[in-house]
């Protein structure tokens, strides 16, 4: 009896590798895009734990260049990382449409401050040119950048915002 399991579930794992075909050459990714200084960004989904309101964030003494400060997120504390600076732009003054975008990077959750989310966009791996083909000297925390229909989306490395090696 346990053999004709085995065999049944075998045949289940046949049949369902026949019908998912051959691998994907060109694979598609969702990547969420937000703005910075009026331009888009990206950010893999898959490192995106989720976006939330900005409330109050605390200055802490002392901490590293690019550290906004601080927030609660239901009772559990979030570093907030200013993108902008870390991009040479100049700081965030937040209005009700910025938000935190919580990310796993480094081996560790923080929130990434940004002016604005505004939506999600799918993006095949043959779009996205290298970084240094457009953007000369930003590439130090792109993955890459794609064209499109609406201008140009700079796609975002969350570990190399940190200065922190892949996860």
């Amino acid at each position: 009896m346990t053999g004709d399991l085995l065999a049944f579930a075998d045949w289940v794992a046949e049949s369902s590798a026949k019908q998912a075909g051959p691998e994907v050459e060109d694979p598609e990714r969702l990547w969420i895009v937000f703005e910075l200084d009026g331009e888009a960004y990206g950010l893999p989904v898959e490192r995106v734990v989720e976006v939330l309101r900005v409330e109050e964030i605390r200055h802490v003494p002392q901490a590293p260049e690019h550290v906004r400060g601080v927030t609660n997120v239901r009772g559990a504390i979030l570093p907030v990382v200013e993108v902008r600076t870390r991009l040479g732009l100049g700081p965030l003054e937040p209005t009700s449409a910025a938000r935190i975008v919580r990310v796993l990077a480094g081996g560790r959750s923080l929130g990434f401050l940004v002016d604005r989310v505004t939506g999600l966009r799918k993006v095949r791996a043959s779009q996205i040119e290298p970084a240094e083909v457009v953007i000369a000297g930003m590439d130090a925390c792109l993955s890459g950048v794609v064209e499109g229909d609406s201008g140009l989306l700079a796609l975002l490395d969350a570990d190399k915002v940190l200065g922190t090696p892949g996860s």
